[in-house]
């Protein structure tokens, strides 16, 4: 008797092992892309550093990036607006170049501006602002669901800004 508890308990332990391994192999697919996204924004910012025509230390030293979240982590401007503006237009060229994201979450470049202790009051309009030369808008405006992408001239705009940051 002692012995068949005793078997049942390794059967019933094997069993729970067996369990985790597969949930944890189940896991392992979608850890993998995540990796081969991070080595892909590693190797963007050289692509990004040679379009700009800076140095890629330079740019890492600019932008933070985890898992697919970017953010700035330089500003410049005078005021609120260039300031915000000019943090939306890096934003969305970093997301570009970095993750291959052509339209980004306005919540997202909100938090990038936020996060560089620039007041979020006036956002909306000052992205308005860009529209349609530098930026373009998907959604309604001030829903969260609103995507935002850079126009070839926002593109170019974005560069100069990134060449000023790097000095």
């Amino acid at each position: 008797m002692k012995e068949n508890d005793e078997i049942k308990k390794i059967k019933e332990t094997l069993e729970e092992h067996e369990r985790r391994i597969k949930f944890l192999e189940g896991i392992l697919p979608s850890l993998k892309s995540e990796e081969a996204t991070s080595v892909e924004g590693r190797m963007d910012i050289e692509k990004l550093a040679e379009k700009v025509g800076v140095g890629s230390q330079k740019l890492r030293e600019l932008f933070d990036t985890e898992n697919n979240t970017l953010t700035l982590l330089k500003v410049i401007g005078e005021d609120e607006k260039e300031k915000t503006q000019k943090i939306s237009l890096v934003v969305l060229f970093g997301y570009k170049y970095f993750f291959s994201d052509e339209q980004i979450l306005s919540t997202e470049i909100r938090r990038n501006v936020a996060e560089n202790r620039v007041p979020v009051n006036n956002f909306a309009t000052y992205l308005n602002e860009m529209i349609p030369s530098l930026i373009r808008r998907k959604g309604k405006p001030k829903s969260p669901k609103t995507t935002y992408k850079l126009t070839l001239l926002g593109e170019a705009e974005a560069k100069e800004i990134l060449k000023k940051l790097c000095e």
